[in-house]
């Protein structure tokens, strides 16, 4: 069995996934025995297991740990990780004609097959049961395994469940078999830590009818939303939003049946770019994949077989060409793209969406909270809902329209036009910059007269703007042939955060032009302290103030509940991962 020591110097967890691991471990020794981790996709699950495993198998002597996964992806995956962190450890899948040793001291099995084959362990041996994507524990096979082996083995067997979507469509929970929730992190605090990449969301809105599609369960059914979506005209929608929009970047396809998937493929095929398609039937699929992870490949689809657990880090482009009821299904799909990879700062997401029903399909609109009907037109949901939220207002009338609002265009236009003294905060609570909207060309000189006096109202002062003679690659292939474009040199090198792409954001709105921030050398995206200290909070406990201060230029917060215990680990984690000092005050709790 490794050891700790060993164990850190072959991979480094992250802050969040250190305080998960010891949120789990510290309700175990507060004798809970049933919990589960909320985590996002592309979280790591899989390496807060390991630790978990890792730290828990001493303490249980010859015990043993059943890991239960669903699909062959999974199982392989967890194998792989499990294998390459702690490689002392004795590791056996059950899984069709696989077989576990009976010395391995962990087994990753499918829980298909574990229910043929639960009578051939001994329950007894088994102390530890974790559950990957355990919104599906509600299902009978799952209820089976789950009884087999936690009933027999009594009151210290370690029920663990870990998913990125806990609340299922049908209104169920996970927390009917997992009473309680160790740690949950949310999608916007990891993109804020940059462990996850944001998305720029584009609709293609069309007339999909999804109201006249059968349904199954809790989605459309599989045949009447292929009849919709595998024809030729949505096909070659959906083909030409990837040319306009993402052209040139590593994409997956989800498609609504096998037959749509072939076709679509075949028509990637047509027009000249590398593309291949996999289900669950197909008989080389580890060989596709592999090409794809190699790059082999411009555009894989999918029906059926990458939506969990698939992990592709240099995904830069999903093409959601499958509209979906479901919110699990669609956080499934969204999940594969939001991995970082070196170069990468975020991944195009193009959504196929019903112009007259968007009421029956779920979207990334929804999943940020925003109306099913928002207008993103390029950027992340999750950032523009929290920029939404930070607006104020003291008029009744004008407060009803910004809810009423299906764009932050439009509530933009309606926060321009309220008397000042109206507007207390404008999106991201910033000041209002007042503008009109470019409605023709301008002229070079006017835009720079434009951009220096809204820069200038913003506090961010210009160095140098310089007049771009190609489009800049960041642009969609639609806007990059018809736009100019200028880059902006600011005094402040400060530019990676909302503020200022939201700044970007106002000068490309009053000039028409495609507007950047020109990179300043050797500049490295920071990371959020505040967004750092919050991963790092037990749950339960909440950050109440967090400013810039204190000794030597470090950072002051207020934390409520916290331990005095916790005080001094806490702080010389946050010190050793953002180079800060940390002083906590005020809202102590007390450690029984």
């Amino acid at each position: 069995m490794m050891s700790n020591r060993s164990t850190s110097r072959r991979f480094a967890p992250r802050p969040y996934q250190e305080t998960a691991v010891e949120q789990v471990l510290a309700l175990y020794r507060r004798g809970t025995r049933s919990m589960l981790l909320h985590l996002p996709t592309g979280s790591g699950k899989t390496v807060i297991a390991s630790l978990v495993i890792e730290r828990l198998l001493p303490s249980l002597g010859d015990a043993r740990v059943l890991f239960l996964a669903h699909r062959r992806e999974l199982l392989d995956q967890t194998a792989a990780t499990l294998g390459a962190h702690l490689p002392a450890l004795r590791v056996g899948v059950e899984q069709g004609a696989r077989a576990s040793a009976g010395d391995a001291q962990v087994v990753i099995a499918s829980i298909q097959s574990l229910v043929q084959r639960k009578e051939l362990f001994r329950p007894q041996e088994f102390s530890v049961i974790i559950c990957d994507e355990c919104h599906r524990a509600l299902a009978p096979s799952w209820l089976d395994a789950i009884r087999h082996f936690g009933e027999k083995r009594g009151d210290q067997a370690l029920l663990l469940g870990m998913t990125a979507t806990p609340r299922r469509t049908d209104g169920r929970s996970a927390l009917e078999v997992f009473e309680t929730v160790a740690y949950a992190i949310s999608k916007a605090e990891l993109q804020d830590l940059g462990y996850l990449v944001p998305i720029r969301y584009w609709t293609v809105r069309t007339d999909l009818h999804l109201d006249r599609v059968r349904r199954a369960g809790d989605d459309f059914q599989v045949a009447s939303l292929s009849a919709v979506m595998n024809t030729p005209a949505v096909r070659g929608l959906a083909r030409a939003a990837w040319e306009q929009r993402a052209r040139g970047r590593k994409s997956l396809v989800f498609c609504a049946s096998v037959a749509h998937a072939h076709a679509l493929c075949a028509d990637f095929s047509a027009a000249g770019y590398r593309a291949a398609m996999v289900d669950g039937r197909t008989a080389d699929r580890a060989e596709i994949i592999d090409g794809f992870r190699r790059g082999d490949l411009d555009i894989l689809c999918n029906y059926g077989v990458l939506t969990e657990g698939f992990d592709e880090p240099t995904i830069r482009c999903l093409l959601l060409a499958r509209p979906t009821t479901s919110p699990l299904v669609y956080n499934q799909c969204l999940g594969r793209g939001l991995r970082p990879a070196p170069g990468k700062r975020d991944c195009v997401v193009i959504d196929i969406v019903d112009r007259s029903t968007t009421d029956l399909q779920y979207g990334a609109s929804s999943l940020a909270g925003l109306p099913r009907a928002w207008h993103g037109r390029g950027r992340d949901p999750a950032r523009e809902w929290r920029s939404v939220k930070q607006v104020q207002v003291t008029d009744p009338a004008a407060f009803l329209a910004i809810q009423r609002a299906s764009s932050l265009e439009e509530i933009q236009d309606l926060l321009m036009e309220l008397p000042a003294e109206v507007v207390l905060a404008g999106l991201d609570g910033e000041p209002v910059p007042r503008y009109r909207p470019v409605s023709g060309p301008r002229a070079p000189a006017d835009v720079e007269a434009i951009i220096r006096a809204i820069l200038e109202r913003a506090g961010a002062r210009a160095r140098a703007l310089h007049r771009e003679r190609h489009p800049t690659p960041e642009l969609p292939a639609a806007d990059a042939e018809s736009r100019p474009a200028v880059r902006i040199a600011l005094a402040s090198p400060e530019i990676d955060n909302e503020r200022f792409d939201f700044l970007l954001w106002h000068l490309e709105r009053a000039t028409g032009w495609s507007v950047s921030w020109e990179p300043a050398r050797a500049r490295v995206r920071a990371r959020s302290p505040r967004a750092l200290l919050s991963s790092m909070l037990p749950d339960g406990h909440r950050l109440l103030r967090f400013e810039r201060g204190g000794d030597a230029g470090g950072v002051v917060a207020e934390v409520s509940g916290v331990a005095a215990g916790e005080l001094l680990t806490l702080e010389r984690r946050f010190e050793a991962e953002s180079g800060l000092k940390l002083e906590i005050r005020g809202q102590l709790g007390f450690a029984f």
